[in-house]
């Protein structure tokens, strides 16, 4: 149940019944929200902000031109898309019904980010096929798979993580794991900004695949490599107005733009590839997907506020 810390004045904030903290030595940038009105979870799961918070930052903006018609608008497509973690939920977007000529994501993090590169993306599942027999007489016959996919994993380069890597430093990320003697399996994710990086780091994955495979040939390892989305730059950069006009839009809104790639995601990346420019708008919120996420509420009005700007400042844009 998420609860709200009403003009929060410092220091740490007990989640629930205080097993889980949001600590201030951990999260410094706290102090930038003095005096705010923090939403945050309980300690027993995530907030849900992402992507909650675009949804009711949206549509509290339509509610707001609902109510003041006297603010300049031109048409306005309003959509919502499942399945974006996964990197599938543009997929069958109807753009045939939703004739704009450009759109923005709201599923962004902190105040003021603007965002219009995002990084290439796969996935990569190494599946282990060893051999199981009863461990008293296995010498020469046993093919652990848990071992195997343990020595994958040691060799892997470990300053390439997410725990290690900020700005436009792409990663491997080991997001999940399991195995018996039998089998294993471990999946990854593959993350870079640059497209001959990206493709670099799949070819390396595969180079790592086939080595520890001709070490071990009695034993099967099977690589499944699936691009999820790419940088969206490229289809953004040829409108270059869409990112001035969010700009203006943030600074009328007395906001200061954060201009940054995003480290994650977004809907957006597919929407442009699909012939839809869509740049990425802040929502306000931090530590997405854990248990630490919140979301001050002022910064989610300056996103209504910004989506507000955003419609009047296209409409005399347009002309």
């Amino acid at each position: 149940v998420p609860q709200i810390i009403e003009n929060y004045q410092g220091g740490d904030i007990c989640l629930g019944k205080g097993d889980e903290v949001l600590a201030i030595r951990d999260y410094r940038f706290l102090k930038n929200y003095l005096g705010q009105d923090l939403i945050t979870t309980d300690g027993t799961t995530l907030l849900g902000a992402d992507d909650k918070a675009g949804i009711a930052e949206i549509l509290t903006a339509i509610d707001h031109l609902q109510a003041h018609p006297e603010i300049p608008r031109g048409d306005i497509w309003v959509g919502f898309t499942p399945d974006e973690e996964i990197g599938r939920g543009a997929n069958l977007f109807p753009l045939d019904r939703f004739p704009a000529k450009w759109a923005y994501t709201v599923d962004g993090g902190e105040l003021g980010e603007l965002e219009y590169e995002n990084f290439n993306a796969a996935s990569a599942t190494v599946h282990f096929i060893g051999n199981n027999v009863h461990p008293g007489t296995a010498k020469g016959s046993m093919i652990n798979s848990q071992t195997l996919a343990a020595r994958f994993h040691a060799a892997m380069p470990a300053e390439q993580t997410p725990e290690c890597t900020d700005g436009y430093e792409g990663f491997f990320h080991l997001a999940q794991m399991s195995g018996t003697v039998e089998e294993s399996t471990l999946h990854y994710i593959i993350r870079d900004f640059d497209d001959e990086h990206f493709a670099a780091r799949k070819a390396e994955m595969q180079s790592r695949v086939a080595a520890l495979q001709a070490e071990y040939p009695k034993a099967r390892i099977e690589l499944t490599l699936t691009d999820s989305y790419r940088n969206m730059r490229s289809q953004i950069e040829p409108h270059m107005h869409i990112v001035e006009l969010a700009k203006a839009a943030m600074e009328a809104a007395d906001v200061v733009p954060k201009i940054k790639p995003i480290r994650g995601g977004t809907d957006g990346a597919r929407l442009s590839f699909m012939g839809l420019p869509c740049p990425n708008l802040f929502t306000g919120g931090h530590n997405f997907h854990g248990k630490h996420e919140f979301i001050p509420l002022q910064s989610m009005e300056k996103s209504v506020a910004t989506l507000v700007e955003l419609v009047r400042l296209t409409a005399a844009w347009r002309g």
